[in-house]
């Protein structure tokens, strides 16, 4: 076990449902607090903001992890952290979670409770898995995704950087989802999603073109 300290990028929602995913396998003092440039003083749990992003040089001998779920916000704070040097990124798997050894995960990539991923499945860098989904073989997962709870990925799929899939949304076996789009709460995709597009319904839909990735 890694046993340099956790510093979590980002103190919302997300980031402290990350903290009490690390500490539910790490002792308190494995994590220092939060980087933020919102919030200050402890989360409503007690937790510590320590500072700003641009701080993170202070914390050298610390490990990272960009727990914003916005795919497009995560990206620019890596960006932001980068400018200042290579962080070393954590990768946090939840001790509830079942993955095989022929996966491969990214750096700075998360996988939380409850999740399930079968056999050669990989995922880029700073990818956020969430709490019970479901990937399934040979499915390929780019950087700066974020699976929602209860999603569902099925075999052979493909997903390109930067996608948002939606809580309890479904992929078909064997889809292609293109770079930056959006896959609705609850959406099920039987066919390809273009890039940038937000896709809604069952079956889903094209709703509207996002800003390119």
């Amino acid at each position: 076990m890694n046993r340099k300290p956790l510093i979590i990028v980002g103190a919302g929602g997300h980031g402290r449902e990350t903290a009490l995913a690390f500490l539910e396998d790490h002792p308190a003092r494995d994590f220092p607090g939060f980087l933020d440039d919102h919030a200050t003083g402890p989360t409503p749990e007690g937790w510590p903001v320590i500072g700003r992003v641009d701080a993170w040089p202070r914390q050298r001998d610390a490990r990272f992890i960009v727990a914003v779920n916005g795919t497009r916000a995560r990206r620019s704070l890596v960006e932001a952290m980068r400018r200042h040097g290579e962080p070393a990124w954590a990768t946090l798997v939840h001790p509830d979670v079942s993955i095989h050894e022929s996966c491969r995960i990214g750096s700075g990539s998360m996988i939380l409770g409850g999740s399930r991923l079968t056999v050669s499945i990989a995922l880029g860098e700073h990818v956020i898995v969430n709490r019970g989904v479901q990937v399934g073989h040979d499915t390929r997962i780019g950087s700066f995704c974020s699976l929602n709870p209860g999603a569902i990925v099925a075999g052979r799929v493909t997903i390109g950087d930067g996608v948002e899939v939606g809580s309890g949304a479904s992929i078909r076996q064997g889809v292609t989802v293109g770079d930056g789009a959006t896959i609705g709460m609850g959406a099920v995709v039987v066919k390809d999603v273009a890039a940038n597009a937000t896709v809604v319904g069952n079956p889903a839909r094209t709703l509207r073109e996002e800003t390119p990735w």
